[in-house]
């Protein structure tokens, strides 16, 4: 279907008309999309910061398991292939109690105080680091090593187990609640699209028996009520992106100003990685609301 030059001024100046004839109706569906847009936005940001802070956690937190002292190198061995052969377990480190007190030294800058506690006076006992391929198996790994520590492998289980959980019902709930949310909205959204594109098509009712008498095709005529409602989604979108991408970069900035400690354990994706996706996505969905809407209610209201 060609589209003259002529045909298309024609088509944009009438969804123009359109919109400003209607103006309280476009301001409410372009607000309901902004609405909808900027939650979906929120809810993006929650869960793809707190996924990232999960991938960098899985590096920090795992798992540390103790042995009982006097415990002999063929003991150590058969142990640590006894772990290694747990199911999500990627790797295992042996850590000599030699090697843990320098760690020791190292981490609390106390050479001094902890000087001649080595060789035989070394109260620490052999340990691993345990490394595993999702957080989320953190629960699973546990059970096995528990399993080993009652047959008297293992001395003591350290873990951040409770912290991890946490984080996972977070993600779970953001994730469900964002999806609840943003399904209403979509729905609030179209209904008020189309009662804006149904007035719209009520004001110029004379209008349009003219062009169907004088043979306008039906295309002709459905073509500046699909505008609307692209520009009616395509704005709708664009608002709330303008004022999301600066507000997460502020935001941003305040947490690691006011909680300095954060930045040494997690970091925020930058707002540029999070708008890159979110940006045109979020255009194209608003875009699809409006055209939805739109065609939902030519079909409804305009029998051409």
């Amino acid at each position: 279907m060609e589209m003259k030059p002529s045909s298309i001024r024609y088509y944009f100046k009438e969804s123009f008309s359109g919109l400003l004839k209607n103006r309280l109706m476009t301001v409410a569906s372009m607000a309901t999309v902004a609405a909808c847009i900027l939650i979906m936005s929120f809810s993006y940001c929650m869960v793809n910061n707190l996924q990232y802070m999960l991938a960098q956690l899985e590096d920090d937190i795992g798992i540390a398991a103790f042995m009982p002292s006097n415990t002999t190198a063929e003991q150590v061995e058969n142990v640590k292939k006894e772990i290694e052969g747990i199911e999500h377990v990627t790797e295992v480190e042996y850590v000599s109690p030699d090697a843990a007190l320098e760690d020791l030294k190292k981490e609390l800058d106390a050479d001094d105080i902890l000087a001649g506690l080595e060789g035989e006076n070394n109260p620490l006992s052999n340990s691993f680091n345990i490394s595993i391929d999702d957080i989320k198996n953190q629960g699973i790994v546990l059970q096995k090593l528990n399993e080993i520590k009652q047959n008297g492998g293992l001395e003591n289980i350290k873990d951040a187990h409770s912290e991890t959980e946490v984080l996972i019902k977070i993600n779970t709930i953001i994730t469900v609640l964002g999806i609840v949310i943003i399904v209403i909205l979509v729905v609030i959204s179209v209904v008020i699209i189309v009662n804006t594109i149904k007035i719209s098509v009520f004001t110029r009712k004379t209008e349009i028996n003219i062009m169907k008498y004088v043979g306008a095709t039906d295309w002709f005529i459905r073509w500046p009520f699909i505008i609307e409602g692209v520009l009616i989604g395509l704005l709708g979108a664009l608002i709330p992106m303008l004022i999301a991408w600066p507000a997460y970069a502020k935001s941003v900035s305040m947490i690691y100003d006011f909680f300095p400690v954060i930045k040494n354990m997690v970091t925020f994706r930058e707002s540029s990685e999070i708008f890159s996706i979110l940006l045109p996505f979020s255009l194209i969905f608003g875009i699809l609301l409006g055209v939805i809407g739109s065609v939902t209610s030519i079909r409804k209201h305009l029998k051409v």
